[in-house]
């Protein structure tokens, strides 16, 4: 016989209904972005974010979650682009990391340049001597003058391959051979927030005046800046032809040392005005003492240089007065161990990147965080070349948001 309850008692509670568990998908686009800052690198963010519509339009769409991203997380380098000695491609020498999302970057990448091989017709039979003269963007810039060309190569979207004609005949006339400027080099300008802008910068330059040739993404052209007048190469100066060097660039400014270790030749690359500055004392006169110009992970202008196995770290300093100084801020010295260089010349500073100052000595690549100053071998040298371009993995367009098929929007994308 059943028993029946006690009218006077309250009846029983109610079990709860069991809610909805909680996951990833139904966080809002805050929490998702909170728990994407959390991710070791850019690499394992690019994996993570093209799982799905939703979460690369969270990360496409918010440019203060890539600027809080890029301030905790240095864009991992991916290896070192080689200058090819003869007629060749470029080589790629991978860094010996074990991060699996870097490794897929590296494997998912065109590392062997292959749309160099069968530029659309643009370079037709010339040789295959592509030579590097920028590493920005994730893009490479190379020339190759037997076809007339410059190229922008993303090895990580190598279908993205553009070619460029020559902006202007190099060949020397035959009466005034010596009339014709000298071509020193091409520099990459890009945006971090705008894949689709990019301009090329040039320049050439005579005895004693300089001048710049652009090319602009906006409207596909080339367009040649006036002359620009040295006094500092005015009589009674050497007459040395080939007065400058290579130049790098750091903050919006390209520098060119000049070849007697004097002065350096600025272009500022948002009003394209050239002037020019004397070499801090640590350099002035140095002759053979190679440096670069960069940037710290903060922006702060800096020139690192090498003397013997020693590395030097000058800070550029602006008083309340406006005055320009250079303050060494550290020096570093390469303790060799079981790998000494052949000779004590061969430690060369190449590139600076992220805060990172790249190194070659006969048998090893270094790498110096300006930061905390320390000094670390990366892998031996597996490569002749002298020259070499760090390659830094850079966002990809997908995950920078407004433009073209990636536009953000509410709703579906076109692309994932």
């Amino acid at each position: 016989m059943s028993r029946r309850s006690d009218p006077t008692e309250p009846p029983p509670a109610k079990s709860p209904m069991l809610s909805s568990p909680t996951t990833i998908n139904s966080l809002g686009e805050d929490l998702l972005l909170e728990i994407f800052l959390r991710l070791p690198s850019l690499a394992t963010l690019v994996r993570a974010a093209l799982t799905c519509r939703p979460w690369r339009r969270a990360v496409a769409s918010s440019p203060a979650f890539r600027r809080r991203f890029r301030e905790l997380h240095p864009a991992p380098l991916l290896g070192l682009v080689v200058e090819p000695q003869h007629d060749a491609l470029p080589a790629f020498s991978p860094a010996q990391r074990r991060d699996r999302d870097v490794l897929a970057a590296i494997r998912g990448g065109d590392f062997a340049f292959t749309p160099l091989l069968d530029p659309q017709d643009h370079a037709l039979d010339a040789p295959l001597r592509w030579r590097i003269q920028d590493c920005r963007g994730g893009y490479l810039l190379l020339l190759n003058w037997d076809a007339g060309l410059l190229a922008t190569v993303n090895p990580l979207a190598p279908w993205g391959t553009e070619y460029f004609d020559f902006p202007f005949d190099m060949e020397a006339s035959p009466g005034n051979p010596d009339q014709q400027p000298v071509s020193l080099d091409v520099h990459l300008l890009s945006s971090d927030e705008d894949p689709m802008w990019f301009q090329l910068v040039w320049l050439l330059y005579e005895k004693s005046r300089v001048q710049v040739v652009v090319f602009l993404s906006d409207t596909s052209d080339w367009y040649f800046l006036p002359w620009f007048e040295v006094k500092e190469r005015l009589p009674p100066q050497d007459a040395d032809k080939y007065w400058l060097q290579s130049g790098s660039q750091a903050n919006g400014t390209v520098y060119w040392p000049f070849t007697n270790q004097e002065h350096m030749l600025k272009l500022d690359t948002d009003t394209m005005e050239f002037s020019v500055s004397e070499l801090p004392p640590y350099l002035k006169g140095r002759q053979g003492c190679r440096f670069v110009v960069g940037e710290t992970k903060d922006g702060v202008l800096c020139i690192v240089f090498c003397t013997g196995l020693s590395i030097g770290v000058l800070m550029n300093r602006v008083d309340d007065d406006g005055v320009e100084s250079w303050i060494l801020s550290g020096m570093v010295h390469y303790e060799v161990g079981a790998d000494p260089p052949i000779n004590n010349h061969t430690l060369q500073v190449m590139a600076i990147e992220d805060g990172f100052v790249y190194f070659t000595t006969s048998e090893m690549v270094l790498v110096l965080c300006l930061e905390t100053m320390k000094l670390e071998k990366l892998f031996p040298r597996s490569f002749r070349a002298h020259h070499f371009h760090p390659y830094v993995m850079a966002w990809p367009p997908s995950l920078l948001g407004n433009y073209g098929s990636f536009f953000v929007q509410d709703g579906a994308n076109n692309a994932n």
